[in-house]
């Protein structure tokens, strides 16, 4: 411990402090066994149980736990160019899991079959498949990725980037419904995210015979109704994005007043003239 944590200052900052000219990057070998598997479930609840299942068998092997609800998957298979049906039936919620392994190929291969055979035996998972090849298993990241462009084609979305205990994903996620429907009925959830450490991106499309601009006319009250759930479960109401300037009075006017100040502080001290990104974050 010498002295406080600049670096991380900075990190979090959105640079409003100042500009990173050089990094220092800490580097890890490479993993000699990597599996990817893609599971169908019933169920956040089911989710959060294979997350604690594979935790529980494969420690910090497992690498990746993406949840990806039924709205995405569909629209990425109506959507998206090249990508390939993961799973032959069709499930509420999915799982992509990806385990590695720094001691062998067959390690890692040996850890996400006990993982899905327990799931399985546990009736936590529905269905699942592992990779067969290192292709197949870049096809399923694939799918993955291309879930945010293959919502656009379905029309107007309201977004949200936001973090809650990850015990408390499945009841977010149940609650924050209630809250969309209450403010435009028939609004359609995309949600998917990175389940391993609570961070969901939450978006919502509009009623399929909705208006466009109608329903981004509803973007501050949506924004509220989510948010206001997140706060219900001690979330962030920004986990990977930023504040911006989006998200900025909200942080202003819900956040601690104290802490505003403090950083308002911090801002004056490092920079006075107020040039570095300004207009952001407070």
């Amino acid at each position: 411990n010498t002295g406080y944590d600049l670096k991380d200052l900075f990190v979090g900052a959105e640079g409003t402090l100042g500009i990173i000219t050089a990094a220092v990057l800490k580097l890890f070998p490479k993993p000699k066994g990597r599996e990817v598997a893609f599971a169908g479930l019933s169920s956040p609840e089911a989710a959060l149980a294979l997350f604690s299942l594979a935790m529980d068998r494969a420690g910090a092997a497992l690498t990746a736990f993406e949840l990806i609800g039924q709205k995405p998957y569909d629209f990425t298979l109506a959507h998206a160019q090249g990508v390939v049906r993961p799973l032959a039936g069709d499930w509420p919620w999915y799982v992509l899991m990806q385990i590695s392994s720094g001691r062998s190929a067959d390690d890692a291969r040996a850890l996400i079959e006990e993982v899905l055979e327990a799931g399985l035996e546990q009736g936590i998972v529905g269905d699942a498949v592992i990779a067969a090849s290192m292709a197949q298993g870049d096809a399923f990241w694939n799918f993955r990725e291309v879930l945010p462009e293959a919502q656009k084609p379905e029309g107007a979305s309201i977004k949200h980037d936001i973090s809650v205990p990850v015990a408390s994903i499945p009841p977010f996620i149940e609650k924050a419904a209630g809250a969309v429907q209450s403010v435009s009925p028939g609004a359609r959830v995309v949600c998917f995210g990175h389940m391993g450490d609570g961070n969901l991106h939450y978006n919502i499309s509009r009623p399929v015979d909705g208006d466009d601009e109608a329903f981004l006319g509803l973007y501050h009250v949506m924004n509220k109704a989510v948010h206001d759930v997140v706060r219900s479960f001690h979330g962030s109401i920004s986990a990977e994005h930023g504040i911006g300037q989006l998200k900025r009075d909200e942080l202003i006017a819900t956040a601690p007043p104290m802490a505003i100040e403090l950083m308002r502080r911090v801002k004056a001290a490092f920079d006075p003239a107020g040039i570095m990104n300004p207009g952001k974050v407070i």
